[in-house]
């Protein structure tokens, strides 16, 4: 268990059966309980993170202010972290042969 984790914790070792007598599959389940894991880690470390350029965003763009709510033409124009991502052009050259 990583050291900067072990708040979450109330153990400083995670383990548990994999269920198996077969080596293949019990490394299959580790590597697979590893990622996901890792996967859970990364998300508890970006909650503390301190996020670049924080002081910039503005605070609720998706979210309609009080008394908003039922007016329809109110909307955000703010792109989402995965529409940016795939509005990306790829890069110049590729595709040559």
């Amino acid at each position: 268990m990583p050291a900067d984790l072990r708040q979450y914790y109330s153990s400083g070792k995670i383990s548990y059966s994999l269920r198996t007598r077969s080596r293949a599959v019990a490394i299959s389940r580790a590597n697979r309980a590893a990622c996901k894991l890792d996967d859970y880690w990364y998300h508890l470390r970006t909650q503390e993170a301190e996020l670049p350029g924080k002081h910039l965003l503005r605070h609720g763009l998706n979210r309609p202010s009080p008394g908003q709510e039922k007016n329809p033409t109110v909307t955000s124009h703010a792109l989402t972290l995965s529409e940016a991502v795939f509005d990306i052009p790829p890069p110049q050259g590729s595709g040559k042969t």
